[in-house]
């Protein structure tokens, strides 16, 4: 049985859309393909008695057609630092076999490619981000200001709790290199991030 569970950090998003994703309002993506990879950066978090603090993961997702109508496959990118108690708890929770957001998500899952655990590097300043998985996965965005030179917002943002707003930005690098069906090179396009606190209640 799955332990209750909280996450609380940072949230950055890269895809191959056009600013901003048309995928969050049920329209197809830009070439009838979604192509990205959603990360949570846990500065602090529990599954259980397990501390996550520190450690980050997510998924790489290909699939065709609207986003939320589902056929998603995904990869599992779980943090190399994470001990196996860690690593056990981080692949439950992402998976959605612990409920919560992902558990509500993974209904969207056609196939869970493969899970693999990487070395996690992430700095953010100012509405910059950088963020590396190992040598698989890159990915840079600054904010996109909106009217009036305001930053660019979105609210409410499918992968964040529902009280909390996604930032608008544009990618300076976004590549994978992971397998043949997960590689890509998408600068310039799509990027969301910011702040996130949510867990299995």
């Amino acid at each position: 049985m799955a332990e209750d569970w909280t996450i609380k950090g940072e949230y950055v998003e890269c895809c191959n859309c056009s600013v901003p994703c048309q995928c969050l309002w049920h329209e197809a993506p830009d070439d009838d393909i979604c192509n990205a990879g959603v990360f949570w950066n846990i500065e602090d978090g529990e599954y259980g008695d397990v501390s996550l603090d520190g450690l980050t993961g997510g998924v790489l997702l290909d699939q065709e057609g609207v986003l939320f109508e589902g056929g998603w496959n995904v990869v599992l990118v779980l943090d190399e630092a994470a001990d196996e108690a860690q690593s056990e708890a981080l692949q439950l929770i992402f998976s959605g076999e612990a409920g919560g957001l992902f558990g509500a998500l993974s209904e969207m899952i056609d196939e869970v490619v493969d899970v693999v655990s990487l070395p996690f590097e992430y700095t953010s300043n100012d509405g910059h981000f950088e963020f590396e998985a190992g040598d698989a996965i890159s990915m840079e965005a600054q904010g996109s200001p909106g009217l009036h030179d305001e930053p660019g917002s979105v609210f409410p943002h499918p992968l964040m709790p529902p009280d909390q707003e996604g930032k608008l930005g544009k990618s300076s690098e976004w590549l994978v290199e992971f397998n043949d069906q997960f590689s890509w090179d998408n600068p310039g396009n799509n990027a969301y991030f910011g702040e996130f606190e949510f867990g299995s209640a």
